[in-house]
C-alpha cells in the first residue's frame, strides 16, 4: 500500500528515528539487575500490588502502541508532527538510559505462577521471559505515557479508548511484579518534560523559517545593494527577480518613463524593467549558460559540450550583463523609490480588498438573518408582507438589533450600513450623525428590495412629513403658525425615533419641558388626535 503522506518521513525525521532506535536498543543492555540495590522507604507499596500475570499482555502491547502511533502520524499528520514525537522519544530514552547507567537496580523478587488455573501457557511463558528487575526510571511507563500524550496532542479519534489502553500499559509493570513503585514515580514526569521541550524546539525552527521567508520577500533594498557590491549568487538573483516582478506588476506609465530616463545614458541600454528581469532569468538558466558558452567558444554545433572553464566564463558574462543596471546609483535610487511608493499602494489596495470582502460577508449575514427570521421576527414579517400598512413597534426594533449581535451573525446595524455603503455606494446615503435604532427599518427594506435607495430612517420620515404639510395646505387649506410648526417638528422627530406617538408621549422629552400634553392640546385642540393618527400612519 502506498501512502500519499509518506513524505512525513523526510531525511531529518529518518535521522531522528535512527538515533531514537539506537537509544531504544541500549535500553536492554542497561536494564540489568545489580547486586547492590538502592534501598527505599516504600517497599510496602510494591507488595500491596497484587500479582496479575495477565497484565503481561498489555505490557508487551507497548510495541504495538508505538507502531500504531507512527502509522497514524504518517497517514494523517505533517513532517513537523513526526519530528516532535521522534525528538521527544529520543530525549526520553536518552534520559532513561542515563538513569539506568547511574542508578542501581531496584530489586523486587517476583513470585512464581504456581497454578495454571485460568491463565494460558502462552501468558505464563511470556511472564517468565520478562526480567523481574528494572532500573530507575522505568522505560516502559515513560514510553507508554509519551504515546498517550502524543495521541492527545495530535488530536486523533477515540481518545478515551487509547487512554484506557495507555493506563493498562503504564500500570502493567507493577501488576506483573517486574518493577519497583519508585521507578514508576520517577518515570511519570519525564515524557511531559520531553514532549514540551520538543514542541519548543519545533516552534523555534518554524519561527526561524518564517523570518527567513519574510526577509526574502520584503528586503528588495538589501538585494539591490548586494548585487551592486558583487554578491550575485543564484539564490540572491532568484530573490531579486521575485522582488522586481512585484514592482513591475504595479508600475504606472509615469513610473516606466522615470525608469527609461534613469537608464537612457547607460551603454548598452538595458531597456524596460521587464527586459532587465528577463535578462536576470536568463542569467540563471542552464540552457542559456550552454548556449552562451557555445557562442563564446565560436562553435555552432549544438552537440558541442563546453568545458567547465568555458561554462564558468559564460555564466559570469550573462550575470554581469544582467546586473549591469544595478551598478548605477541613480537607477538604484529611482527603482527603490518606486518600490516604496508601490508598496504603499499595494498595502492600500490589499486593505481595500479586505474591507470589501468583509463588507460582502456582513451583507450576506444580514440577508441570511432576514431569510431565516421572516416568520418569527415581527419587523421582518411586517416589511415582507404586501398588506399595505404594517404596525411597527420600537421594542421589536430593539429585539432585532439584539438578535443580530448574537452568534452566528454578530453584526450591528451601523456595520451593515457601512457594508452596503462600500459595495453599493451609488444607492446608499451616508449615515452621518443620524444614527438611530430605527435605521434597522431602512436596512431591512433595502435588503428585501422594497426600496431603491438606502437612506437614514429620519430622512424618510422628514420627506413624508413635508408631503403631509403640503397636503394639509393644498387639500385641507390648513396652514400652521410658527409655534404649531415647532410642535409638529418635535412630534415628527419623536415618530422618527420611536415609530409612534400618543398622548402619553407628551410626558416625555422634549414635550414635557414645553408644557407637555396640556400645552399640545391647547395648541391643536381636538385636531391633535387626528394629527397623531396621521403621523403614525403616514410617516412610518
Amino acid at each position: 500500500m502506498k501512502f500519499p503522506q509518506f513524505r512525513v518521513m523526510n531525511l531529518f525525521n529518518i535521522v531522528l528515528l535512527v538515533l531514537a532506535l539506537i537509544q531504544f536498543y541500549l535500553l536492554g543492555p542497561l536494564n540489568k539487575w545489580s547486586e547492590q540495590p538502592m534501598k527505599t522507604l516504600v517497599e510496602s507499596i510494591d507488595y500491596s500490588f497484587k500479582l496479575i500475570p495477565g497484565f503481561i499482555i498489555p505490557y508487551y502491547s507497548i510495541f504495538l502502541m508505538l507502531l500504531l502511533l507512527m502509522f497514524l502520524i504518517i497517514r494523517k499528520k505533517e513532517a513537523g508532527d513526526m519530528s516532535v514525537f521522534l525528538l521527544a522519544a529520543l530525549m526520553l530514552w536518552s534520559l532513561v538510559n542515563l538513569g539506568h547507567g547511574f542508578f542501581n537496580t531496584q530489586v523486587l523478587v517476583r513470585p512464581e505462577i504456581k497454578s495454571d488455573g485460568f491463565f494460558f501457557e502462552a501468558v505464563k511463558s511470556l511472564y517468565a521471559s520478562v526480567q523481574p528487575y528494572n532500573t530507575l526510571p522505568n522505560w516502559h511507563v515513560a514510553t507508554g505515557l509519551l504515546c498517550v500524550i502524543a495521541y492527545f496532542k495530535l488530536g486523533f479519534g477515540k481518545k478515551y479508548a487509547f487512554l484506557f489502553w495507555g493506563i493498562l500499559v503504564i500500570f502493567s509493570p507493577l501488576f506483573v511484579k517486574m518493577t519497583h513503585f519508585i521507578d514508576v514515580v520517577v518515570a511519570a514526569p519525564l515524557p511531559f518534560l520531553c514532549y514540551a521541550l520538543s514542541e519548543k524546539i519545533a516552534n523555534v525552527k518554524i519561527k526561524t523559517e518564517t523570518i527567513q521567508e519574510v526577509t526574502k520577500v520584503f528586503t528588495v533594498e538589501s538585494l539591490v545593494q548586494s548585487v551592486a557590491i558583487g554578491i550575485r549568487d543564484e539564490s540572491t538573483l532568484v530573490s531579486l527577480i521575485e522582488g522586481l516582478e512585484r514592482i513591475e506588476k504595479n508600475l504606472s506609465d509615469e513610473d516606466r518613463k522615470e525608469i527609461e530616463e534613469a537608464t537612457s545614458k547607460m551603454n548598452p541600454n538595458p531597456g524596460t524593467l521587464k527586459d532587465m528581469i528577463n535578462k536576470l532569468i536568463k542569467a540563471i538558466d542552464v540552457e542559456a549558460h550552454l548556449e552562451k558558452a557555445r557562442e563564446m567558444s565560436g562553435s555552432s554545433d549544438r552537440n558541442y559540450s563546453p568545458s567547465d572553464k568555458e561554462l564558468k566564463r559564460a555564466i559570469e558574462e550573462l550575470v554581469s550583463t544582467a546586473c549591469m543596471p544595478f551598478d548605477d546609483a541613480k537607477f538604484r535610487h529611482v527603482l527603490l523609490n518606486l518600490k516604496k511608493k508601490n508598496t504603499e499602494k499595494m498595502n492600500l489596495s490589499a486593505m481595500e480588498e479586505t474591507a470589501a470582502d468583509r463588507s460582502k460577508d456582513i451583507v450576506y449575514r444580514f440577508k441570511s438573518f432576514i431569510e431565516s427570521h421572516k416568520k418569527d421576527m415581527p419587523i421582518i414579517k411586517a416589511l415582507s408582507g404586501n398588506n399595505g400598512h404594517h404596525k411597527l413597534n420600537f421594542e421589536d426594533i430593539k429585539d432585532m438589533s439584539r438578535e443580530l449581535r448574537k452568534p452566528p451573525y454578530e453584526i450591528s446595524p451601523d456595520e451593515i450600513w457601512n457594508a452596503f455603503m462600500r459595495i453599493d455606494s451609488a444607492r446608499v446615503k451616508p449615515l452621518g450623525d443620524k444614527k438611530s435604532p430605527s435605521n434597522i427599518i431602512s436596512l431591512t427594506k433595502f435588503a428585501l428590495g422594497n426600496s431603491e435607495i438606502l437612506e437614514p430612517f429620519a430622512d424618510s420620515v422628514e420627506r413624508k412629513f413635508r408631503n403631509w404639510i403640503e397636503e394639509e395646505k393644498t387639500k385641507n387649506g390648513k396652514t400652521y403658525t410658527e409655534e404649531e410648526t415647532e410642535w409638529l417638528k418635535m412630534m415628527k422627530d419623536y415618530v422618527a425615533s420611536f415609530l409612534e406617538i400618543e398622548m402619553l408621549s407628551f410626558n416625555q422629552p422634549p414635550f414635557v419641558s414645553k408644557g407637555g400634553a396640556a400645552r399640545a392640546y391647547n395648541i391643536f385642540g381636538p385636531d391633535l388626535n387626528r394629527i397623531m393618527y396621521e403621523f403614525n400612519e403616514k410617516l412610518i
